[in-house]
């Protein structure tokens, strides 16, 4: 190997060791970027994943270890922002995660399949549009976001065990605000709707007043029944 080929070998490994790279990263600081990822692939140094992506190797344990390495904004959301606050209440094999950049997008799917990860990516516009916080390295959707998503997506046990199971740290007045104005996929039902019916079964059935909530009927007979069996669960593990 050429003595410059070595040199940005070494610089590469030092920033983006276990990270997916392309070389638009670091054509700042190396013009011929490019043309050396490409060397360093054919050499077996560094991986290639599509087109114009590289992974730069590192032992990874999973997914979660894999993400805490990456330097590309990547967030926990949904049911596994909700499995990252629950404990894990419901253990899933796919991964529910939102990126701002398409194509590091296609890159971290092609990459996770290599692995068999399976990998479910939502795309948003800005990172201001993803509520989260930083948590053990990774980047985790809020309480109050991760129980909308699950709402949304009918994942109620995961939904009211995130609740539950952090009642003493959720920003109710938040989530409650926010909640109204969302509907549950494919339906007319307001989030706001199954949270309020979901809480108050949670205090009928813990003979408790957990949660200061509205009283409120759900009259379809299937989103009832989907929501009673959710709060059943969450109520044996309590």
């Amino acid at each position: 190997m050429s003595k410059y080929l070595n040199r940005f070998n070494r610089r590469l490994r030092k920033e983006w060791k276990g990270s997916l790279v392309k070389a638009s990263d670091i054509n700042d600081r190396e013009p011929n970027a490019k043309e050396y990822l490409n060397n360093l692939a054919r050499e077996g140094l560094i991986e290639r994943v599509i087109w114009g992506w590289y992974w730069v190797p590192d032992e990874l344990e999973d997914f979660y270890d894999f993400l805490k390495k990456e330097r590309h904004f990547a967030v926990l959301s949904s049911q596994s922002a909700a499995s990252f606050w629950n404990h894990d209440f419901i253990h899933r094999d796919i991964f529910n995660v939102k990126v701002v950049d398409r194509s590091f997008g296609k890159a971290l799917k092609a990459f996770s399949e290599k692995r068999n990860w399976m990998v479910e990516i939502e795309f948003i516009k800005n990172f201001s549009d993803a509520r989260y916080i930083k948590r053990g390295g990774l980047y985790v959707e809020t309480f109050e976001e991760a129980i909308i998503n699950c709402i949304q997506r009918w994942a109620f046990t995961d939904a009211f065990a995130v609740l539950f199971v952090n009642r003493t740290r959720v920003r109710m007045k938040e989530l409650n605000k926010r909640a109204y104005w969302i509907r549950l996929t494919g339906t007319d039902f307001r989030v706001r709707q199954v949270l309020d019916y979901g809480a108050n079964r949670l205090n009928e059935l813990l003979e408790e007043p957990i949660f200061k909530t509205r009283t409120i009927a759900i009259e379809d007979d299937f989103l009832r029944n989907n929501v009673d069996d959710a709060i059943e669960r969450v109520v044996e593990f309590a």
